[in-house]
C-alpha cells in the first residue's frame, strides 16, 4: 500500500476536500498519513448510524440490528458515554419507523427499486489522477434504467429540512457526489441520480429537568430525567413524523454541472499531487477554527511536535516509519 496518497496521484473525495480547506491539513492526513487519536461524539454516532442504515437495506429486523450495533459500540468502549446507546437506539427506532411503509414512488423512483450493491468500491483515472472511493449503495430505477447513488448522511443542522437550503442546493458542487456520480456514469453509461438519506441527529441533547414539585407548600429541588426517561422521550421525538428528523430526496445529476465540477476537482487533485511530491504545502489560517478547530493547530503554530505525540497516530494503511523524523516546516 502506497503511503504517499497525494504524491502518488491516488485521490479520494476527502483528500480533495482537505486540500481545498488547507494544503497543510491534506499533507498531514494524506501524504504523511497522520490522524488524531481522539474521536468526537458526532463521528462515533455517525459511524454507528451508517452501519445501522446499511443493515436496514438487507434486514428489517430492528431488534437484531440494534443488538449488533450495541455489541460493536461496547467493544470499542463508546458506551462509556452513558447517553451514547440511548441516543443510538432512539435514532435507529425512528429510522425504521420512518421508512418501513414508504414505497418507491414516494422516494422518487419512477419504477421498481433494484438494489445493485452496498459498500461498492470504485476507481477510475482522469487526467493522470486515480480517483477511489466506496459508495454506500447503488440502485437502479427499472422504469427508465437510471442509476441511483444512495448516500447516508447524519447531520446536526436543521438546514437539511428545507429543500431550498444551502445544504441541498450546494450538492451540485459537492466533491463526493461529483466523483461518485462520475464513477457510475463511466461504469454504466446511463443517467445518474443522487439519493441522499439524511438523519438529523441531536448531539447536544441530554436529560431535561423535570417540572418542579411542591410538598407541604415547599417547592422541592428539580430533578433530571433518568437515562430511561431520556431515551423514552427521545424515541418519541424521533418517531414523530412532524419532527422531520429523517429526510430522503432524489436529485438529478445534470451532466454539464457534473462535468464542470469534475474539471475543477481534477485541477485541485493535480495541485495536491504536486504539493505531496514537492513537500510544499501552505497553511490556510482562515480554516483553523472550522468544525470545532483543527486537530493539528498546535503543531502548525509550533507549540507541539507531531512525531512521538500521543495525540496522533499513523493511519493503519500507511507505513509506520516516517520519511525523516523532522517537522515538515
Amino acid at each position: 500500500m502506497n503511503r504517499s496518497c497525494l504524491s502518488s496521484g491516488v485521490m479520494s473525495a476527502s483528500a480533495v476536500t482537505s486540500t481545498e480547506r488547507c494544503e497543510q491539513l491534506a499533507y498531514f492526513q494524506y501524504e504523511d498519513g497522520w490522524q488524531s487519536k481522539a474521536m468526537g461524539k458526532g463521528l462515533k454516532t455517525g459511524l454507528s448510524m451508517h452501519d445501522g442504515e446499511e443493515m436496514y437495506l438487507h434486514s428489517h429486523n430492528e431488534t437484531a440490528v440494534i443488538n449488533s450495533l450495541e455489541e460493536e459500540a461496547k467493544s470499542k468502549g463508546w458506551d462509556e458515554d452513558e447517553l451514547f446507546l440511548p441516543k443510538l437506539r432512539a435514532y435507529i427506532k425512528g429510522y425504521y419507523e420512518a421508512w418501513e411503509c414508504i414505497d418507491a414512488a414516494q422516494l422518487g423512483f419512477n419504477g421498481d427499486m433494484e438494489l445493485l450493491g452496498t459498500e461498492c468500491d470504485f476507481d477510475f483515472e482522469m487526467a493522470g489522477i486515480k480517483f477511489t472511493g466506496r459508495m454506500d449503495a447503488v440502485w437502479r430505477d427499472t422504469a427508465n434504467d437510471c442509476i441511483v447513488l444512495m448516500e447516508h448522511k447524519n447531520v446536526s443542522s436543521k438546514d437539511c429540512q428545507s429543500f431550498t437550503s444551502l445544504f441541498w442546493r450546494s450538492l451540485v458542487m459537492n466533491n463526493q457526489a461529483t466523483i461518485y456520480s462520475t464513477a457510475l456514469a463511466l461504469k454504466y453509461g446511463k443517467p445518474v441520480k443522487l439519493w441522499y438519506d439524511v438523519v438529523l441527529t441531536s448531539p447536544l441533547s441530554k436529560p431535561n429537568l423535570k417540572p418542579g414539585k411542591t410538598v407541604n407548600k415547599v417547592k422541592q429541588p428539580r430533578e433530571r430525567e433518568t437515562i430511561e426517561e431520556f431515551e423514552e422521550r427521545l424515541t418519541k421525538t424521533y418517531k414523530n413524523p412532524e419532527e422531520n428528523k429523517y429526510v430522503r430526496r432524489m436529485i438529478p445529476v445534470l451532466e454539464h454541472q457534473r462535468e464542470k465540477r469534475m474539471k475543477e476537482i481534477v485541477s485541485i487533485a493535480q495541485r495536491a499531487q504536486g504539493i505531496g511530491y514537492l513537500g510544499t504545502p501552505t497553511r490556510n489560517t482562515t480554516s483553523c477554527k472550522d468544525y470545532g478547530g483543527c486537530a493539528f493547530f498546535n503543531v502548525c503554530v509550533g507549540d507541539e511536535l507531531i512525531y512521538d505525540n500521543p495525540k496522533f497516530e499513523i493511519k493503519p494503511h500507511f507505513k509506520e516509519e516516517n520519511k525523516d523524523g523532522e517537522q515538515p516546516f
